[in-house]
């Protein structure tokens, strides 16, 4: 059982040494673009979409749930509730490689029909980065890295995780710009789950 200890700490440690990593050298300018752009579409009453498949649709789905508890207009995109896109919303779409079918879809809809496309992605230089108006580069393994690339997170594990942590900074600065307090999001959290 040490053997397994020590492996379970040293993926725990790998993890956030990944985190820490994405944390001193993520672009801090298109995080900044960002926030802003999500703060200028709340402020003038439009949507925020967010997208990806798989696991990256899982960090999506988490965000999407944070930018409705801050009270920001947001949807993950295929659920049940989705909204009309249109040339005023922002399109937030998650793929590690930037080529996933589903996602690449998704960029190309919004792309055609306009509105801001943000991409948080391992690989900037992808289909879906080339329709993107911003671009979120995140250290970790994607699907395309994956069988290649040796970890002790399996799989896109390291990208996933970073790309929550980087969503869930993002939301704790949006907190604190709109002014939104633990109350608040407790008011807006479910109440008959």
């Amino acid at each position: 059982m040490n053997n397994v200890k020590k492996q379970f700490i040293e993926t725990l440690q790998e993890i956030a040494d990944y985190i820490i990593s994405n944390s001193e050298k993520i672009d801090s300018t298109s995080i900044i673009t960002l926030i802003e752009k999500i703060i200028e579409i709340n402020n003038k009453g439009n949507r925020v979409f967010i997208y990806g498949a798989g696991r990256s649709g899982f960090m999506g789905r988490a965000f999407a749930q944070r930018l409705m508890h801050l009270g920001i207009n947001s949807c993950f995109v295929s659920d049940a509730v989705t909204y009309r896109y249109t040339a005023n919303d922002l399109a937030l779409v998650i793929s590690g490689s930037g080529e996933t079918t589903s996602s690449v879809a998704i960029a190309q809809k919004a792309y055609k029909i306009g509105g801001f496309i943000a991409l948080l992605t391992g690989t900037p230089k992808s289909t879906i980065g080339a329709l993107s108006n911003l671009i979120i580069t995140i250290e970790g393994k994607s699907k395309d890295k994956a069988t290649s690339q040796k970890t002790l997170a399996p799989y896109t594990s390291l990208f996933d995780i970073c790309t929550l942590s980087v969503l869930d900074s993002i939301g704790g600065v949006l907190m604190t710009y709109l002014k939104v307090t633990e109350e608040d999001i407790d008011n807006r959290h479910a109440s008959i789950e």
